[in-house]
């Protein structure tokens, strides 16, 4: 146990450059999530008035999640010499066209009213999608490591995109709790991510 701890620190001490960035962005988005999620618990819970420094917890969102953001793009941006630029550019272009599609799909066909919730769930499913093709492209993350990172990101992506269909359908207290899932979700891949690049992380 002792030397699996060992190893474990080892292989942390020994990430640097753009991986050490993309896992400390990871980290800075779990903290987005968790900040978000005590937010949600505290602000809209049903016939609750919201309590004081409820907005500390917002506020930790946002500059986590955009901390995390700035910390992926930085991370990809230092790893471009080792990694398939054109890779890249295909998983940036395709974000753009797929949340295009989805836009249209929610909003025309659904008749879900637009919320900055979609805009959210495309801007964090391709940064993660980038990150991990980026990691693999530049050596850095194994084939089955970084498939298991592209999984786990559609999982997501997927569990937020339903969510966000349904919310408005449902009564305040359903819809409360089903507030919470994405969050939780992409809290706990944000933290499945962080993990994967720190231990599987190709020699």
């Amino acid at each position: 146990m002792l030397s699996d701890y060992g190893e474990t620190v080892n292989r942390w001490q020994a990430l640097q450059g753009g991986t050490l960035m993309i896992v400390v962005g990871e980290v800075l988005l779990v903290v987005c999530s968790l900040s978000y999620l005590i937010w949600w618990t505290m602000s809209y819970r049903p016939s609750v008035r919201t309590p004081p420094g409820a907005g500390l917890f917002l506020a930790g969102a946002v500059l986590g999640g955009l901390g995390g953001l700035v910390l992926l793009a930085v991370g990809i941006v230092a790893l471009l010499p080792k990694a398939s630029l054109p890779a890249l550019g295909a998983t940036i272009v395709g974000g753009g066209l797929v949340g295009a599609l989805l836009f249209y799909v929610t909003s025309g066909l659904a008749h879900r009213p637009v919320t900055t919730e979609l805009p959210l769930i495309v801007v964090w499913a391709t940064a993660q999608l980038a990150a991990g093709i980026t990691l693999r492209t530049a050596g850095e993350l194994t084939a089955s490591a970084a498939s298991a990172w592209i999984v786990a990101v559609a999982i997501a992506t997927l569990v937020g995109l339903v969510c966000y269909l349904v919310f408005y359908r449902l009564d305040p207290i359903p819809a409360y709790w089903l507030g919470m899932v994405p969050l939780a979700v992409d809290g706990l891949v944000a933290a499945i991510l962080a993990a994967t690049v720190t231990l599987t992380r190709a020699p």
